[in-house]
This record gives C-alpha cells, structure tokens and sequence, in this order.
C-alpha cells in the first residue's frame, strides 16, 4: 500500500518537483555523511527531510502515521527535557541513512523494469502446473523481493493474475480457480515474507544492523538462510494439503514457454553478483556492511540497466538515463515507505535517551523474566504490534535497542536479532496493515482480512512456532 498509494494522486505540480529535489538531497548527503560528518549537512539534510514529509502527508496510512507521530512526540518531549545535541544528531544520522536507503534500494526496482529477464522469468514461473507451482512461484516471490522488493511482488502477483484470464484456467470449475489463485497468492506472498530471513538487501536484516551495531551479518543471516528451506517445506505442505481435492480431477496441465527458465536463472546470477559486491566492498575498504550495500546498489542498478538496454539504438547511454528518470519520477511518491524508514531510524535513539534503562532492567529482573522469555517475546510482541498497524521496522528497532540496553545474561545481540527476524518474518504476510498484503488484496481483488488471517494465518503462526523451538534450542544449549 505504501508504494501504491504513494503513487497515485501524485500529479505533475509544483509541488512534485520540489518533493523530488528534497528526496534527491536527503540521499546525496546520507552517500556524504558516511565520509564526513558536518553537523550543517545533518541539519540541513533533516530539514530537507522534514519538509519532504510534509508535503507528502497525504500519501500517509495508518502505518506511516503512527511511527511519525512518535517521533514527534519524542522529539519534543527529548527537548523538554534537554537531551543532549549529541543524541539528537546521531538521531537524525540514523534517520537519514534509513529514510535514504529505502530510496536507493528503489534504483533496482528501476533497473529491472527494462531487463527483459524479469519479464521472461515471471512467464516461466506462473505457468508450472500444479505439482511444481508452489515451488516455483514461491522462490519466484523470493528472488522478485529479493531484487526488485515491492515492485517485484506486484509484478508477480500481477502476472498471477493475469493468467486467471487464460484460456486453460477459464475451463477449471469455479471453485478450482478460486483455490488457483489462492495458493499462487499464497506462494508468492510466503516467497516474498522469507526475505526477511536472510536477504541483505531486505528490510529487516537492515533494520538489524542499525539496531545492533555489535553484531554482524554473519551472526544471523546464515541461520535464517538455512531456516528458509524449512519454511519452504511448511508452505508446501500446506499447499499440498489444500489442492489434494483437485489432483483427482484430470485438470489440464499448464506448461511455460521454451527457454523461458533462461529469465529466472539471469536473476538468480543478478542476485548473487549484487550480494558478492556489497560483500567484496564491505571487506577490502573501512565501509560497514550498510554503507557498502547503499553505495554498491545505485551503481549497479545503471550497469544493470546499461547491459539490458545495449542492443537498443539508443545503446546502454539510452538506459542509464532511463534509470535516473524512473528513480527521480519515483521519489515524489514515497513519502509513506520514507516516513516509516525515517521514523524507525530516529526513534530507537531517542527513546533510549528518554526511557530510565536501569529502572526498567530492576523490572525485568523482579519479574524473573529470563533470557529465552525475554527473547520470544520480543517476537511476540513484534508480531501483536504489527496486527494492530504499527510496522515491523519501527516495533523492531525500538524493542531490539531495548532489549540490548536491559543486558539480560543469556540474552546476546545474536538472539535479539533471531526474534526479530522470527517476529518479522511471521507477520509480513498476516497482519492486514502490512503493505505485503494490502498489495496482495488489491491486484487480486480480495479482502485484507481474507488474505491474510484467514488465507495465510495457519502458515503463520506455524513458522512462529517452528521458530520459536529453534530459537529456544539455540539459546538452551548455548549455541547463541
């Protein structure tokens, strides 16, 4: 809904143009503070920000509103009560890298709508038959994210949708085509929610880093690549047990053009070559892993889009300017997915300074809550949040900072980071106020609620619990 919303309504005004200028701003100066810290470029850069989001509150949900008005509510109350301009600024750097990684991050999403792949590999993947459907379209849903985040989902599910209108599927019995759409639905949006598992170009394993500055990717992100599969296997389970009825039925079988997996396995190379960058630029310089990653992604966006536009008249110059235009076209309308971002950089800071940490730890510590039920219900609590419309990556950082600073023995930053990516994970495809399912419901034309509680719910809460063993197990036996 986010990026959706955003969109709409954005005219060719004044206003857009100036919106555009102060987005463009925001970025160039985050790039900037990674090298120099100036306090005037934080300032003004914040005031660019600022002044973006208020001329883009008409874009906003309840998702945005809540964290934004947060923020309000906690800068004011942070200059009441004097805290330091040394926190304030570091509010405001961190709020600026996240607001201006969300953007960059669009640059892919850009590149990809003129790489021919991805056309090709949505093709091959909406038209596997059954028996290899869920499969396909669920690492489809995966990769598309992965790459191309929002825009790739859409995609997908529009060509999920799409294929309801062929030939084949208009001769299923109504019932048959209803369950069709459901466990693609279903399958691309699974696919799409295991981002937050492990992809380092994702929102939450971002949200992380950021939160957690000790700890690295590697503390976490093989372990939730590797739940990935187990998650694979519980989503096709599902799948299977809900299309048992129609396998006895002698429905036609769909069959994808030729040659048409060639589109799939370039964006699985897109993928890999894109994390070896940001990988490769981490290690040989002094760049942390997300300095290196908002860097690494704009560049290779144009060389992407340079490539896949190079047998065109016009040559690879034609397609670099493509890019620069889709991206500047598209940042008059993010005000949402920049105010949420925004807000889940500068609020965990604040609040820390706010909040009396040692207090709240004698508080935990009379309750006896130990380090596994602090750990699970910090999942919990992501996920409660989140259904009643506050997003994960405000919820997640502001409880991870939290819960760093309470220093619960036995409660490590690497498990601090598995609750959340198991709380996360969980309710990106369940809470009706997440943008993942608002996307859904609206290019397949079912409700929120149907689409996630009712369709996708079981699935849910079975992974927060497989999840919750694994992390239960991990911190039991001392492994994290």
């Amino acid at each position: 809904m986010l990026t959706a919303r955003g969109q709409r309504g954005v005219g060719d005004d004044l206003v857009t143009p100036l919106r555009r200028a102060l987005m463009s701003f925001v970025m160039l100066a985050a790039v900037a503070l990674i090298f120099v810290q100036p306090v005037w470029l934080v300032l003004s850069a914040s005031a660019a920000l600022a002044l973006f989001l208020a001329l883009c509150w008409r874009q906003f949900s309840v998702g945005t509103w809540v964290p934004v008005i947060l923020s309000l509510a906690g800068l004011a109350l942070a200059l009441h009560r004097g805290v330091p301009a040394t926190v304030l600024t570091e509010a405001a750097e961190r709020m600026l890298f996240l607001a201006a990684l969300i953007a960059m991050l669009g640059t892919l999403r850009s590149a990809a709508s003129l790489a021919p792949e991805v056309g090709r590999a949505g093709v091959f993947l909406t038209g596997q038959p059954a028996s290899r459907r869920y499969l396909a379209l669920n690492f489809g849903g995966h990769l598309f994210g992965v790459l191309i985040n929002f825009g790739g989902l859409a995609l997908l599910l529009d060509l999920a949708s799409r294929s309801m209108t062929s030939e084949a599927t208009a001769k299923l019995p109504p019932e048959a085509q209803e369950a069709k759409l459901r466990r693609m639905t279903m399958a691309i949006l699974r696919g799409f929610g295991m981002i937050s598992l492990w992809s380092p170009f994702g929102f939450a394993t971002n949200a992380i880093l950021i939160t957690l500055p000790g700890i690295s990717y590697v503390q976490f992100g093989p372990i939730g690549f590797a739940m990935s599969f187990v998650f694979v296997a519980i989503g096709w389970a599902f799948d299977r047990w809900q299309g048992r009825r129609f396998r006895q039925m002698g429905l036609p079988r769909p069959s994808p053009p030729a040659n048409a997996w060639i589109g799939a396995a370039i964006l699985v190379g897109h993928v890999v070559t894109l994390g070896a960058v940001v990988f490769l630029l981490h290690g040989i310089s002094t760049l942390g892993f997300q300095q290196a990653l908002i860097i690494a992604v704009p560049v290779y966006s144009v060389i992407w889009a340079a490539v896949s536009t190079r047998a065109q008249p016009a040559g690879p110059a034609a397609g670099m300017a493509q890019v620069a235009r889709a991206t500047w076209r598209r940042l008059s309308g993010m005000g949402a997915e920049v105010g949420v971002f925004a807000s889940a950089g500068f609020l965990p800071v604040i609040l820390l300074a706010l909040i009396p940490v040692d207090d709240l730890r004698a508080a935990v510590a009379m309750l006896g809550l130990g380090a596994v039920t602090m750990a699970l219900g910090l999942a919990v609590s992501i996920v409660l949040l989140a259904m009643l419309g506050v997003n994960p990556i405000v919820s997640a950082s502001v409880l991870g900072a939290i819960a760093v600073q309470l220093a619960v023995p036995g409660l490590s930053e690497t498990a601090i980071a598995l609750a959340i990516t198991g709380g996360w994970t969980t309710v990106i495809g369940l809470s009706p106020f997440m943008t993942t399912i608002i996307i859904c419901a609206a290019i397949i034309d079912r409700p929120v609620g149907l689409v996630g509680p009712v369709w996708n719910g079981p699935y849910c809460l079975t992974i927060l619990a497989v999840w919750s063993v694994l992390l239960s197990s991990l911190m039991i036996s001392g492994a994290i």
